[in-house]
């Protein structure tokens, strides 16, 4: 049953973690690819609310980091490795108690991270496109959509769920020792009520039999009485 629940937390990221992929690099070459090809063209998909249009992005959010491409694949993998060895450790820790929080969020950043990870391995810089008219903000793609809720459960899981984690995990820790105490301390009660054998045959060997001290005593009064009379029959001689 616990290996079944773990096997659902890593199905659950995992799955999330593809589909944001597929997501992230379909849309990118049906809407980039074949609809605007071109850096700086643009279709209205809402007029005056959303619109696609076509930005290289050579750094991350809002332009930092721009030109250095290199250095932000490092530090993805870097970050993503970092992520992915947390949420190990903590399946492993927790088994069949891995909050589903933190599993949706791996999925969502791992993602993300990798959608973006492939342009930038594949061009030197990320494909962009989603844009809100009505608002002065980035221009994005599904990847940064997915990172953004992924970082933002993640968030969510820190401040409220992990310290809760914590806490049922020495609960536990703590009933189980209670529970060893206690079997230890019904295996010395049983021991120290067990009959303990007595091998009483040396005793027995021992103990004197009564019909040999009656046997003794009778004796002990037929030579005294012998005693006696030798005793009146050398005075009457005299």
């Amino acid at each position: 049953m616990k290996n079944k629940k773990i096997y659902l937390s890593i199905i659950l990221s995992v799955s999330i973690l593809c589909f944001i992929i597929l997501l992230d690099l379909l849309t990118k070459h049906f809407i980039i690819v074949e609809l605007i090809p071109k850096v700086g063209d643009s279709i209205d998909v809402i007029p005056g609310f959303i619109n696609f249009i076509y930005v290289k992005n050579t750094g991350a959010a809002w332009g930092m980091l721009a030109g250095r491409p290199i250095f932000l694949i490092i530090i993805s993998i870097i970050i993503l490795g970092i992520y992915i060895w947390f949420y190990v450790l903590r399946i492993k820790k927790l088994q069949n108690k891995v909050s589903k929080v933190l599993s949706i969020s791996v999925g969502l950043i791992a993602g993300g991270c990798i959608g973006n990870l492939v342009d930038r391995i594949a061009f030197g810089y990320v494909r962009d496109f989603i844009n809100f008219e009505f608002m002065n903000f980035p221009v994005f793609n599904f990847a940064d959509v997915a990172l953004t809720f992924g970082i933002i459960l993640m968030v969510i899981y820190f401040l409220f769920i992990f310290s809760k984690e914590e806490d049922r995990k020495k609960v536990k820790q703590g009933n189980n020792n209670v529970g060893e105490n206690e079997q230890v301390n019904i295996d010395l009660s049983n021991l120290t009520n067990e009959p303990i054998g007595h091998d009483n045959s040396n005793e027995d060997e021992h103990k004197p039999d009564k019909n040999e001290n009656i046997d003794n005593k009778n004796e002990k009064v037929n030579d005294l009485d012998k005693n006696q009379e030798k005793a009146s029959n050398s005075k009457k001689g005299e």
